[in-house]
């Protein structure tokens, strides 16, 4: 099966929103950090490092600007206050975020601080975005102060008449977080969903069959490909089979057909693994610009059988031609076939996460002999355990 070349569509020839930096201080195990991001960012270290922190802000992100303000139930589900300020109460009052993306019209920013309430939770004591034009006058950045002393963000109400508020939200409500970890046999994948429920895949992959029958209908071709990469991947695997029940036309379920057989099999048939590598298929092949803006993936290599981290790794890799990608694994196998320009590394150190991006020519000598994730499993690189 042939795959699609990472030099067909570079990223300068085509520019897409980007989310420059990311700083945050006083979050979790991070004190005080300036993430720089690229088109594809791949994230390893040790548990505890600080890998699942990074993501949790954009969970945060999710919950916050969602059509129904939810700032402060992600508070409360996040353990209070005390749960998400560096080292708690006792040594952090306040929180503060500030993320840059790059346009084709120049830059936009959006910060925010919170300081500590009544009940363990969290208030806004400045919250603010900015524009500064690309190729303009050389003058400060427009900037407009959101107010203080709100409980939920005050950006989506401002996005009503105020033209830079509305383009930084939708810039922050195209964060999504991917983890298909729930492959169980309630799991969500494994269910029937909705027949239009298709606008993006779930971060759950809850509506895989509806977003592979979309995908079938309108864009053959792309079709054919998943379900090529799902023949190379998983073995035994023949052809989807998607159509809604006869009995209930609403609801689709994700049907499939081994090689060589026409008897139709359901999704509790397919193994953890293979539901897996169907949902990474569905979304990196299917069309990532309803996916998100920012697409991050929580451990996509977990099941999966180490012949098919290459697929994954050039899955990621075109992919991220057409949308930023942020990826927290902890698999050496998949970390060797990237750049190390491609990897950030998470380390906790005197109990503060810290990230470093790798640099290729302090690692020559290292990758003439080993590859990128054998290096990484020498502690040559840092992020791990010691």
């Amino acid at each position: 099966m042939e795959m699609p070349s990472t030099h067909s569509k570079s990223y300068l020839a085509c520019r897409m929103q980007l989310l420059n930096t990311l700083t945050l201080v006083n979050w979790k195990s991070i004190a005080d950090q300036r993430i720089e991001l690229r088109p594809l960012n791949v994230m390893v270290g040790a548990n505890g490092a600080g890998k699942s922190n990074v993501l949790s802000v954009m969970r945060m992100l999710i919950a916050t600007f969602g059509k129904q303000p939810g700032f402060q139930r992600f508070v409360a589900e996040g353990g209070g206050a005390d749960s998400l300020l560096h080292l708690g109460l006792r040594h952090s009052r306040h929180v503060a975020i500030e993320l840059e993306f790059a346009t084709d019209k120049g830059s936009s920013t959006y910060a925010a601080e919170w300081s500590a309430a009544a009940l363990d939770s969290l208030i806004f004591t400045d919250e603010r975005i900015s524009f500064a034009r690309e190729n303009g006058p050389a003058s400060l950045p427009r900037s407009n102060s959101l107010g203080a002393g709100h409980r939920e963000s005050a950006l989506v109400s401002a996005a009503i008449e105020d033209t830079t508020a509305k383009v930084i939200l939708h810039l922050l409500r195209g964060c999504r977080v991917y983890h298909f970890h729930d492959t169980s046999t309630t799991s969500p994948m494994r269910g029937s969903s909705y027949v239009e429920a298709n606008r993006f895949l779930y971060p759950d992959g809850g509506n895989l069959a509806a977003m592979l029958y979309l995908i079938a209908q309108d864009r053959p071709a792309a079709f054919q490909r998943i379900e090529g990469w799902c023949q190379q991947a998983i073995s035994g695997f023949g052809a989807f089979v998607l159509e809604p029940s006869k009995l209930h036309q609403q609801q689709i379920f994700l049907k499939w057909q081994q090689v060589g057989s026409q008897y139709e099999l359901g999704p509790h048939q397919l193994s953890d693994g293979s539901l897996r590598f169907i949902a990474l298929a569905t979304l990196l092949g299917g069309d990532l610009a309803s996916s998100g803006l920012l697409v991050c993936l929580d451990e996509p290599e977990l099941g999966l059988h180490p012949a098919a981290l290459t697929l994954l790794a050039e899955l990621i890799r075109v992919a991220s031609t057409k949308t930023q990608l942020l990826v927290a694994t902890q698999s050496p196998g998949l970390l060797s076939y990237f750049d190390p320009e491609d990897v950030i590394v998470a380390e906790s150190i005197n109990g503060a996460s810290q990230f470093s991006r790798l640099n290729a020519a302090t690692l020559e000598d290292w990758l003439e002999d080993y590859s990128l994730g054998e290096v990484w499993e020498r502690n040559i690189i840092g992020g791990g355990p010691y």
